[in-house]
């Protein structure tokens, strides 16, 4: 497993820090994630502190005292797991990347385009037009 989340994490720090939109995304989901593993770990260690203080031997508060936590940890790897194919499906589908860029500067995507487009132009003309 380590093997395949090295490779994993080389390539979703790469994707996330070639642009800032990237990395503004990445933060948020990642944080999120962290944050409900957080939350999932220690409800589980109160809850099960709570039931051994107050001899709670079955129930709904001794199931969860009694989870294994090496079956949480690889409930918590497919929460990675799902967690990111939802992050990319609503990265791609939503085109956050598009609506963040043309947010910025003000203009819609397409006009963006159209405006980098003729400075590219622009700016061809005059170097082809600077004596060498």
């Amino acid at each position: 497993f380590d093997t395949m989340d090295g490779c994993f994490m080389n390539f979703a720090y790469g994707w996330a820090f070639s642009k800032p939109v990237r990395k503004v995304y990445y933060n948020i989901t990642i944080t999120s994630l962290s944050v409900a593993v957080a939350l999932i770990i220690g409800t589980i260690e109160i809850v099960s502190i709570f039931a051994d203080q107050l001899n709670i031997t079955n129930g709904p508060i001794a199931w969860t005292a009694n989870l294994n936590l090496n079956y949480v940890g690889f409930a918590i790897v497919g929460l990675f797991v799902v967690t990111w194919a939802v992050a990319l499906t609503v990265w791609h589908l939503g085109h956050i990347e598009d609506k963040w860029q043309a947010g910025l500067a003000g203009i819609d995507a397409k006009r963006e385009a159209q405006l980098e487009l003729s400075l590219d132009l622009t700016l061809t003309e005059e170097l082809k037009a600077q004596p060498t």
